[in-house]
């Protein structure tokens, strides 16, 4: 083989290993995330003839920025948060990636590891017929057994071996899950971008035992038992106030300082959402208070976001918010909280009793009146329960827009 004939073989495998690595197939994936004590959590997603990729989250769709080629791997961004896949196909093999999830906010187990295989590469598996019936709501204890025990409700459909649902607690719900029982073992997860949830358990005398994970590094356990009577304590008890005013006073995105009460507000019913980007909840609760904002503000409705932020500085912080309000199109007004956490927002909302979870809001009427205070939100994962928060929410505004 002469020079020439190396140089056009060479050229050949450069853009033959360079198109392999820089186009995902088309079509259905099933990926998987490598947590510890070789626990695998599986998600489904879908690329198109765009490259454009879709995570499907049980019945939920995680979409995504873009893909992009850097150095020699493929990367690409959720749309709502900081955090990114980045992963190469593999050369041999288009029908398998493998890289990472990472989550740039985290000092530690910032990392988790996963692969993905192109779903015609799975062969199909017979499940059997044989599996237990855990369709309904269950009355769950996360912690049992300890001084951090915690309750919650799971609510789980199922359909032979498949089973979706969520559980929720006091201060919101664990997103959409799906998964499946097999014989008497469960297994249900989450992948949204923030949320990386897995829950396993063995059903046992009709008693659900098991685990909760939370990406890698954390987990506890979890007991349950089928009970339809089942409830939480009521949400809006949670936070009340401890002081007779209510105010703040914080910067908006321009830096410039935003007061409350004030002159703007007088006679206008408004809604505080104490809330963080990178909080799925707060995301679910944002879609619904841009619904309300636009049917409800040329009535006299306000809305105020106080934004609680991961990075240090002012500026970062903006920058996250600002990709939130554009990425959600929320219309209403986001000022820039502090760092987030629960300790710092409590606080700053000092004539509160504290505040346990983000989001929180404070329902306040046109005499500037504290209404009602909301601890977490139950989004559309948890169905009717969504549905019906909604109907009174948008009740409750009616009434105050009338008084």
């Amino acid at each position: 083989m002469n020079y020439k004939h190396v140089v056009v073989l060479a050229l050949f495998l450069f853009t033959h290993l360079f198109s392999s690595a820089s186009e995902i197939k088309e079509g259905s994936w099933i990926g998987k995330l490598h947590l510890p004590e070789n626990n695998e959590l599986p998600f489904n997603f879908e690329v198109d003839n765009n490259q454009e990729i879709v995570i499907k989250n049980g019945k939920e769709r995680v979409e995504m920025n873009p893909l992009t080629f850097e150095n020699d791997s493929l990367k690409i961004y959720f749309s709502s948060y900081p955090n990114y896949l980045i992963f190469k196909i593999d050369s041999l093999n288009e029908n398998k990636l493998s890289g990472y999830f990472v989550n740039p906010d985290r000092k530690n187990h910032s990392r988790i590891a996963l692969t993905a295989k192109f779903h015609e590469s799975f062969g199909t598996v017979d499940l059997g017929d044989d599996y237990q019936n855990i369709d309904g709501n269950w009355q769950i204890a996360f912690n049992s057994n300890s001084s951090s025990e915690y309750p919650a409700i799971g609510k789980f459909e199922q359909s032979n071996h498949s089973i979706s649902g969520t559980f929720l607690t006091e201060t919101g719900d664990y997103r959409f899950l799906s998964g499946s029982i097999i014989n008497n073992e469960l297994k249900l997860s989450t992948f949204d971008g923030a949320h990386i949830f897995m829950f396993n358990a063995t059903l046992q005398d009709d008693t659900l035992r098991g685990e909760f994970l939370s990406g890698n590094h954390w987990k506890t356990n979890w007991i349950g038992f089928k009970n339809e009577d089942f409830q939480l304590k009521n949400p809006d008890s949670l936070t009340y106030m401890v002081k007779d005013d209510f105010k703040f006073n914080f910067q908006t995105l321009e830096g410039k300082e935003y007061v409350y009460p004030n002159k703007k507000l007088q006679n206008k019913v408004v809604i505080v959402q104490i809330l963080g980007t990178w909080c799925p909840n707060c995301m679910d609760e944002t879609v619904f208070y841009n619904e309300l904002y636009e049917e409800y503000n040329h009535l006299g409705l306000e809305i105020i976001g106080v934004a609680y932020e991961t990075p240090l500085s002012f500026e970062e912080k903006v920058q996250r918010i600002n990709r939130f309000t554009k990425n959600k199109e929320v219309s209403y007004t986001v000022l820039v909280g502090g760092q987030a956490s629960k300790e710092a927002t409590s606080k700053d909302f000092n004539m509160l009793n504290k505040i346990s979870s983000f989001p929180t809001s404070i329902f306040i009427n046109k005499y500037d009146e504290v209404v009602k205070i909301h601890t977490g939100f139950n989004g559309p994962g948890t169905g009717e329960i969504y549905t019906e928060y909604k109907m009174k929410t948008k009740e409750l505004i009616e009434k105050l827009l009338q008084e």
